[in-house]
């Protein structure tokens, strides 16, 4: 990945044209020598695209091999900003450079530790060039480019095209079967683990390290988050009438207050989280109708939190069938690919995590992912809110709520 001063960041789509990318790749790899770039343009998949994309194929030859690269450039969108009310720019801001820091800084941080864990790998401490080893060693969009530009506020990313190589989001409202939401928690524990095992190699909070991690409750969302989770919770209580008291409970949630108590507390180990992981951020690749591959997109959320709090998030966009019955399953697969991750080095935190306390922590964070749910409860359809209430009711009985 290049950060390179050269490439300038393009003020808008139209600026991404083909000498901007023969200057890119000039600067990322000189050893390519790109003969054709094919703009095929702007593409949007899913719900709530907060950039402009734009897709673009590009072909040439490196060390007399051919080479073709599936792209697609992503780029800050101010245009975006207007149609939105409950957002600030600063906050939007805030947004876009998080996602770029976390392929510039965070992903090649990543890569270092799993060089170093298996030296014999083909993975690169620092990716080379356009070097494709590494494009599968975490489960995240590989980035090829990124820069920002502070006179004009505008971010570029330039990421591999996974819809070419047959990944794609579930169409909405669709939810998340046994096995995929296996191959999500396990992209979620890989994540959460390297993220630890880099704090605990350098001996410095993760915080500190990425000060440009997401925090909600220190954003202007605050007023909107409250102004939001009443109107879904009006929702919510006219659809199910005769559960005041529920209702009544629902009401005492404030979202920004749990996460703030969870962030700010020093018994409660934290990991770098994606924080919007929900099926519209998700992408899977499918053999004989069934996922084999998943990444994770979009992190222009990345926090610093317990990791349950991604877990419960995921979970609570799922059916109550997930949930109830499948729960314990699926938090077993990932407690194991969590410790899977962390390796055999000396047991320090996470390692002295158990799988009791990941369900305990769980259960008690459910209440964080109720609330985000409700603060998006008048867009949610019939089925979504029954199967909201099962949840809610199960957390009563355990008494979370």
């Amino acid at each position: 990945m290049s950060a390179s001063n050269i490439t300038a960041v393009p003020g808008s789509v139209d600026d991404i044209t083909k000498p901007w990318v023969l200057q890119m790749f000039n600067n990322i790899d000189p050893d390519v020598t790109i003969t054709q770039v094919d703009i095929t343009g702007p593409i949007g998949e899913g719900l709530g695209v907060m950039s402009d994309l734009v897709a673009l194929v590009t072909t040439g030859t490196k060390n007399g091999k051919e080479e073709r690269y599936s792209l697609v450039v992503k780029l800050t969108s101010f245009g975006w900003m207007k149609n939105v009310k409950h957002m600030s720019v600063e906050d939007y801001l805030m947004f876009d450079t998080a996602e770029v820091k976390f392929y510039a800084v965070a992903v090649p941080d990543f890569l270092s530790l799993l060089s170093v864990k298996n030296p014999e790998s083909e993975v690169k401490p620092k990716t080379e060039g356009l070097d494709k080893s590494c494009s599968d060693a975490l489960p995240v969009p590989k980035c090829y480019f990124t820069a920002s530009d502070q006179t004009s506020n505008m971010s570029v990313r330039v990421l591999e095209n996974l819809a070419t190589r047959g990944f794609s989001i579930k169409p909405y409202p669709q939810t998340l079967d046994v096995t995929e939401m296996k191959l999500t928690v396990g992209a979620l524990a890989r994540i959460h683990g390297l993220s630890h095992r880099l704090e605990l190699q350098s001996g410095t909070p993760l915080p500190d390290m990425y000060d440009w991690m997401v925090e909600t409750y220190t954003t202007k969302k605050q007023q909107w988050y409250s102004k939001y989770y009443k109107e879904g919770l009006e929702t919510f209580a006219a659809a199910f009438p005769g559960k005041e008291g529920l209702m009544e409970c629902l009401r005492k949630l404030d979202g920004v207050a749990i996460v703030r108590e969870a962030v700010e507390n020093p018994a409660r180990l934290k990991v770098l989280c994606h924080a919007d992981c929900w099926n519209n951020n998700i992408m899977f690749k499918y053999e004989d109708g069934k996922a084999v591959d998943v990444k994770l997109v979009d992190w222009q959320m990345v926090s610093y939190r317990p990791p349950t709090f991604d877990l419960v998030l995921l979970f609570m966009y799922q059916t109550w069938d997930i949930f109830h019955n499948h729960r314990g399953a699926i938090l077993e697969y990932y407690y194991q690919e969590l410790q899977r991750t962390l390796g055999e080095n000396e047991a320090t935190g996470l390692q002295f995590y158990t799988l009791d306390q990941l369900e305990a922590d769980f259960r008690a964070d459910m209440r964080f992912a109720v609330y985000e749910r409700l603060v998006y409860g008048k867009a949610l359809l019939p089925s979504q809110l029954t199967h909201l209430l099962r949840i809610v009711l199960q957390l009563e009985k355990w008494g979370v709520i």
